[in-house]
Formats: structure tokens, C-alpha cells, sequence
């Protein structure tokens, strides 16, 4: 299932992007994140881990996310992995004419027999991620 989307927010992008690399503030912006912690010490470079606990359905599914891709300022890849899912998100930062672009892209596999489910999660999978991006939105344009 991919999603992606692009919201213009009032920060700066150097800020936007400061703010989204330390994948512990997700729990801030994303209604469907109940907590997320930070499992390497900063600053955040290609190999630090985040603790993200999700909330799908009313249950509580833990990823361990691991940044896979890192360009200061602009762009960061991240791989989550759970018990019966699989995320891969890219999030990119530009500046604009005021504040900044922030485009979010997920690719989201569930595991085993969870695949079967997929072709009936789509919308309910667009809906968690237009959620996140609202309070994305709302967080950084403050």
C-alpha cells in the first residue's frame, strides 16, 4: 500500500527538517503514534533507531524503525519493521515561498498471512496517514 502526500507549512524547511528527522516527535503530530522514543544517542545519521508504538484497530503494534538515508537539511528514509508489518517512508523538505514543503511517502507490507488483508486496508491506511499529515501540518505551522 503507498501513500503520499504534500503539505506546505509555515516553518522554516531547516526547521521542518530538524523536527522530522527525530522520528521521537511522531508521537506530537500523528494521532495513530501513542509513543515513540528514541533508541540511539543523537544527533540522528543513517543507523539510529526509533521505538514507535502504533495504534491500528485499538491494538498497540510496536516497529523499530532504522534511518536508512540521510541528506542534511532535505531528506530522510526510514525502514519500520513490526510483528505483522513492514514500513518504508521517505520524507522530503524544501523550502518555499513561506515555510517549507514537506512531502511524506509510505510503503506499508503486512507480513504472512496479514498480506491477504491488504487489498481491504487501503483506504483505512490513506485515512492514517492524511490524520498524521493534518497534525503534521498543524505542529509546524505554529
Amino acid at each position: 500500500m503507498h501513500y503520499r502526500r504534500e503539505i506546505k507549512v509555515a516553518a522554516a524547511a531547516e526547521a521542518a527538517f530538524a523536527y522530522l528527522s527525530d522520528f521521537e516527535n511522531a508521537a506530537e503530530w500523528d494521532p495513530g503514534i501513542v509513543e515513540a522514543r528514541r533508541l540511539t544517542p543523537p544527533p540522528t545519521a543513517v543507523g539510529s533507531r526509533f521505538e514507535v508504538i502504533a495504534r491500528f484497530r485499538g491494538r498497540r503494534q510496536r516497529f523499530e524503525y532504522v534511518v536508512t538515508e540521510l541528506e542534511e537539511g532535505s531528506r530522510i528514509a526510514l525502514r519500520g519493521e513490526g510483528e505483522k508489518a513492514l514500513s518504508d517512508d521517505v520524507v522530503t523538505v524544501a523550502p518555499a515561498e513561506t515555510g517549507s514543503r514537506v512531502t511524506y511517502e509510505a510503503d506499508l507490507r503486512l507480513k504472512g498471512v496479514y498480506r491477504v488483508a491488504e487489498p481491504f486496508l487501503g483506504s483505512t491506511f490513506r485515512q492514517m496517514g492524511d490524520d498524521a499529515l493534518d497534525g503534521l501540518a498543524a505542529r509546524l505551522s505554529r
